[in-house]
């Protein structure tokens, strides 16, 4: 499984894994990894996951140019990655880790299908009519009563 984990001063905070052929990060909570940091746009950055014979590749890519990303202490707008490679986006740290077992889910696109419509019967009106039966030892508690008896009894008894 391939994924991203988050650093905070040399401490692993999330882990992201990367499970789909194009995932967004950025602060927008939108975005499939979600940072909400100062230095990171709204739409920072996109990491695709490139089939091959049986492995994929992964592609880093920033989305302006203004909003470059390090790899290993270099400045790229897009790179390819490697295990154990370190990624800083606008501040934050990544460590980008695979160990060979992907499971990428392919996005299909949905099958149009024609709106079918519902045939609806109509309801019948019955009438029906509910019967109210008190138990014998229980009788109605008039209002004053129940405030009495409530546990905010001494609060509510002066109205």
């Amino acid at each position: 499984m391939a994924y991203l984990t988050q650093y905070s001063s040399s401490v692993p905070v999330i882990k992201f894994n990367i499970d789909q052929p194009v995932m967004t990060i950025g602060q927008n909570f939108d975005m499939d990894i979600s940072v909400a940091e100062d230095g990171i746009a709204e739409s920072h950055a996109t990491v695709e996951a490139i089939k091959e014979a049986q492995s994929y590749r992964f592609i880093i890519k920033s989305n302006a140019d203004e909003t470059l990303l390090e790899l290993n202490g270099a400045a790229v707008s897009h790179a390819e990655l490697k295990d154990r490679d370190w990624i800083v986006i606008g501040g934050v740290e990544f460590q980008f880790t695979d160990d060979g077992v992907n499971e990428i889910k392919e996005m299909t696109k949905p099958v149009a299908t024609a709106p079918t419509l519902a045939v609806v019967e109509p309801i019948e009106k019955k009438n029906v009519e509910a019967e109210l039966t008190i138990p014998n030892e229980a009788k109605p508690m008039s209002t004053k009563e129940y405030v009495a008896k409530s546990r905010y009894s001494r609060r509510r008894l002066a109205f």
